[in-house]
């Protein structure tokens, strides 16, 4: 099973909803893996709801909540599946052509709100119609990362030998 992202900050049992993922982590280490979120990060636990539900949950326990921040770090931010299809939470980026450069990438730090690890976490795809046209723009929306449109993903495909691009960030 493949998860891509954003297991917190959706709701008051984020902390179970780890914890059930975790475990399912544990005991098929092989089955299951867990990509990073733009919401996995200290950033977006503390502008939203996770952090607090830490802090409330478990009497103010800041270590754990710095734990569980370790671990988001720890998280893979892409995963080839068989070689067919190329996953991650947010998008493609300008600095991607290989999987090479998704492997050379600092995952363990907090995510920039620019460069490359910040695309594979927050960029989106660009509307129907400018989609067709459009190489990247800036992603005014979420006022960091790129939109992307039909041409560089057909290019990181055929660099790659996929079949898609399956991302999670938004519809």
């Amino acid at each position: 099973m493949l998860f891509l992202g954003d297991y917190v900050d959706r709701g008051n049992f984020s902390i179970e909803v780890l914890i059930f993922l975790y475990s399912l982590k544990l005991n098929f280490p092989n089955e299951i893996i867990m990509l990073r979120g733009n919401h996995e990060s200290r950033a977006m636990t503390e502008h939203f709801t996770f952090r607090q539900e830490v802090l409330k949950k478990y009497d103010g326990d800041q270590d754990l909540y710095e734990l569980f921040i370790e671990t988001f770090e720890a998280m893979p931010i892409a995963a080839d599946v068989n070689g067919d299809y190329l996953c991650m939470h947010g998008g493609i980026s300008p600095d991607l052509n290989t999987l090479e450069d998704i492997n050379k990438i600092n995952r363990f730090i907090e995510p920039p709100l620019s460069g490359f690890l910040c695309d594979l976490l927050w960029s989106d795809p660009g509307a129907d119609k400018e989609a067709r046209t459009l190489k990247f723009a800036k992603n005014v929306e979420r006022e960091c990362s790129f939109r992307f449109g039909l041409e560089p993903v057909k290019q990181i495909l055929k660099n790659n030998n996929f079949l898609s691009i399956i991302r999670a960030h938004q519809v």
